[in-house]
């Protein structure tokens, strides 16, 4: 028999960034929001990663083990990006949320509890 695993409040939390992080990448193409045209192929990568975020946000709203790992990954990336980016302008700060917010998000996807209801490491004791 299959243990039900309950849901961490935070889940959902982090489930709603990463689906608003894919609405915002598929408004990033279209060019009247822009105010730029793109090539096809780049409107083309950003609807395909757009419709993946939205993917990865279902995945860890029914805790699939999957998007806590691609959760991870991209959290990471976009720190990593954010922080070559302060090396061109520290002042900026909106490059600082995105280093706080990818921070409190990898650190709240790794905590015991939340891995656990994934399916991923041992059970809380």
């Amino acid at each position: 028999m299959e243990e039900v695993k309950t849901r961490p409040a935070g889940v959902i939390a982090v489930a709603v960034l990463m689906a608003l992080s894919g609405v915002l990448t598929v408004l990033s193409s279209i060019p009247a929001v822009t105010g730029t045209a793109l090539p096809p192929w780049a409107i083309a990568l950003d609807v395909a990663v757009g419709i993946a975020m939205f993917a990865v946000a279902w995945g860890l709203f029914m805790l699939r083990a999957w998007a806590w790992v691609v959760t991870l990954g991209v959290q990471a990336v976009n720190a990593l990006f954010a922080i070559i980016a302060v090396a061109s302008a520290p002042a900026a700060w909106p490059i600082w949320l995105a280093i706080a917010i990818a921070a409190v998000v990898i650190f709240y996807l790794t905590r015991r509890n939340v891995r656990w209801a994934f399916g991923v490491g041992a059970h809380p004791a």
